[in-house]
C-alpha cells in the first residue's frame, strides 16, 4: 500500500451568518471597504474604446463599466465579512486595514506609495490608477507568500463576483 504525503489544501466554505455573531461585528469598516473598492477598480477599471470603432451599445456599457459601478465592492465585502469561512480570513481583513492607513500602505506597497510632495506618505486609495496596478502587479510575483496569496484571493473575489453578477432583466 503507498502512502500519499499530505497536502495542505483547505476548502472555502461560503455560508451564512452562523455562529451567533451579529452582523455588524463582521461587517468591513470603512476604510477596508474604501481600500477594497481600490483593488476592484483598478482590477476591473472603465476602458475607453474609442480606438475599436463602431460597437453595439452592449459593448460599450461592458467597457465603460468599472467594478465599483456593477456594485462589486460591496458583494465582495460581503462575501468576506459574512460567508466566507476560511482560517486566515483575518489576514486579508488586516491587510485591507493596513492599506486604509499610511503607514500600512508604506509597509505592504513600500515606495510606490510615496510622493514628492507634501505628504509624503499615501494611502493606497489615494495612488493614482498606475500606482496601484504597478503595487497589485508586484504582490502577484512577491517573494513573500501572503502578499501573493492577498493578491490571488481577492482578484479571484473581484473577478468571480463581478462575471456572475445577473442584471435585474436576467442580463449578464
Amino acid at each position: 500500500m503507498e502512502k500519499r504525503g499530505k497536502t495542505e489544501e483547505q476548502a472555502i466554505e461560503l455560508g451564512g451568518n452562523e455562529g451567533g455573531r451579529k452582523e455588524s461585528d463582521q461587517r468591513l469598516s470603512s476604510g477596508e471597504m474604501e481600500s477594497l473598492v481600490a483593488i476592484c477598480d483598478t482590477l476591473l477599471p472603465s476602458i475607453n474604446h474609442d480606438s475599436l470603432g463602431d460597437v453595439d451599445q452592449a459593448t460599450t456599457t461592458f467597457y465603460h463599466s468599472s467594478a465599483s459601478m456593477a456594485g462589486t465592492p460591496e458583494l465582495v465585502g460581503e462575501i468576506i465579512s459574512e460567508k466566507l469561512k476560511h482560517p486566515k480570513k483575518w489576514l486579508m481583513r488586516v491587510a485591507l486595514w493596513l492599506l486604509s492607513t499610511w503607514i500600512g500602505s508604506f509597509i505592504l506597497c513600500g515606495r510606490r506609495s510615496l510622493s514628492m510632495e507634501f505628504p509624503f506618505f499615501h494611502k493606497f486609495s489615494e495612488l493614482c490608477y498606475n500606482q496601484r496596478e504597478e503595487i497589485l502587479l508586484s504582490w502577484s510575483f512577491s517573494y513573500f507568500y501572503l502578499l501573493r496569496t492577498l493578491f490571488k484571493s481577492i482578484k479571484l473575489l473581484t473577478l468571480l463576483v463581478f462575471f456572475t453578477q445577473v442584471s435585474m432583466l436576467s442580463i449578464h
